[in-house]
């Protein structure tokens, strides 16, 4: 069993990813959609813990480091209703950690003798790594220049899932519009994410694809 957690680690974290942005909003009308985010949220930081175990003591020491007072101000709120510098404290160490993780699995990424399922699925994991990073990012803005974006402060500061739902909408350039940046710094960060999120599906995500398919030819013939 051990054994296939090392070998699918990346899959793993791949799934926690998908059920905090894609299974947590069908709870949006529900009063759990928040602790189901945090539930959710919560294991995709220990999945990554997992998934980098073997990279070194020093990265794991690094990730346990960043990811526990994530972790306290995430829970900190169902015993007191956080400010908003508290809010604003958590997206940053947020940030730190999911940016860290990123860079992390990346490297792991380039290290690997070859391509498999387990390594697209970190590349993909990347991926969603970057909608949740802008997206604390954009709270992070909101919170320090408010009226940053078209949608109203306070219901931005209550339900942030709406910024992970504007920022995955961002980076895949769907763009429906349901909410717009208004000031420079929000449409440059905007435009910054577009672009990344274009550049990364074709150069690494796609070659890693291919370089998979080319293995797996290979093998048969």
């Amino acid at each position: 069993m051990l054994k296939f957690f090392n070998r699918e680690k990346f899959i793993i974290l791949l799934t926690m990813l998908l059920l905090n942005v894609i299974a947590a909003p069908f709870f949006s009308n529900t009063g759990y959609f928040e602790l189901v985010l945090d539930i959710t949220f919560t294991g995709v930081m220990l999945s990554a813990i997992f998934s980098l175990s073997k990279s070194g003591t020093v990265s794991l020491v690094a990730s346990v480091t960043l990811m526990l007072p994530c972790l306290f101000f995430i829970w900190l709120g169902y015993f007191y209703t956080p400010k908003e510098n508290v809010i604003l404290a958590s997206s940053v160490l947020q940030a730190f950690f999911i940016l860290y993780i990123a860079l992390m699995i990346i490297l792991s990424i380039f290290k690997a003798p070859k391509v498999t399922r387990d390594v697209i699925a970190a590349a993909v994991v990347v991926y969603l790594f970057a909608s949740l990073l802008f997206a604390k990012l954009y709270m992070i803005l909101e919170l320090v220049y408010p009226g940053s974006f078209s949608m109203d402060h306070n219901l931005i500061v209550e339900s942030p899932g709406v910024l992970k739902y504007f920022s995955i909408v961002t980076l895949s350039t769907l763009g429906y519009g349901d909410i717009v940046p208004m000031s420079s710094p929000a449409r440059s960060l905007v435009s910054v994410e577009a672009i990344f999120g274009q550049i990364y599906l074709a150069v690494l995500v796609a070659r890693l694809v291919s370089m998979h398919g080319s293995a797996s030819s290979g093998k048969k013939g």
